[in-house]
């Protein structure tokens, strides 16, 4: 009787035994980590294309500058037209696809353009014409200068505008710019001198 209980104890030790190896391996089944396939997809500003190393220098929105290399193979489309690499110019805005070499390093093969900056100034030229009526500006501004009445003004297009007061500038109007401080957003009305030069009428009342 002996003999056949710890026989049976034995077989029952093995079995569970068996059971315990055998969850163990589907846990490191579960557990390992598996390959991550998807590409990532970046919407930036491009700031210069370096030719010689193959990168791209970019300004994404949230204002960091980012380089991403880019194969010897890679394509530009725009409206539907393939164009070098070498053709993107500062200012364009775009999107790639990103990828890793063998290094961990990001790279695309594919970038696709938004919005050119060429095509932007030629439109904004249309729109601002010098000496044309009453226009609307806002922005962030970003340098002031007292002793020249003036200011700097990014746009919602990222484009620079200088702003500046007239000689016979309202005094409300004089107020309102010397309490002006780097990042204010502001919105103005006046007249483009030239694409990049405007000349205050007034202050609008929805400055924030």
């Amino acid at each position: 009787m002996n003999l056949f209980n710890r026989a049976a104890v034995g077989l029952t030790l093995a079995l569970a035994l068996t059971v315990s190896t055998g969850c163990m391996e589907n846990i490191a089944l579960v557990g390992r980590p598996t390959l991550q396939l998807d590409q990532d997809e970046l919407f930036a500003e491009i700031d210069r294309v370096d030719t010689s190393s193959r990168e791209i220098h970019l300004r994404p929105d949230d204002s960091r500058t980012r380089v991403v290399g880019y194969s010897a193979d890679a394509r530009v489309l725009y409206l539907g037209r393939e164009y070098p690499l070498a053709q993107l110019e500062s200012g364009d805005k775009v999107s790639m696809q990103l990828k890793q070499d063998s290094r961990g390093k990001s790279y695309t093969d594919l970038v696709r353009i938004h919005e050119s900056k060429r095509d932007r100034d030629q439109s904004r030229s249309e729109i601002f014409r010098p000496g044309t009526g009453i226009q609307t500006v806002d922005g962030r501004v970003e340098q002031l200068d007292f002793q020249r009445r003036s200011f700097e003004l990014r746009d919602q297009s990222r484009e620079r505008v200088i702003v500046s007061l007239p000689s016979n500038a309202e005094r409300s109007d004089v107020d309102r710019f010397r309490a002006l401080r780097d990042g204010d957003y502001v919105r103005v009305e006046g007249r483009f001198l030239d694409r990049q030069r405007f000349e205050l009428a007034t202050f609008l009342r929805d400055n924030r």
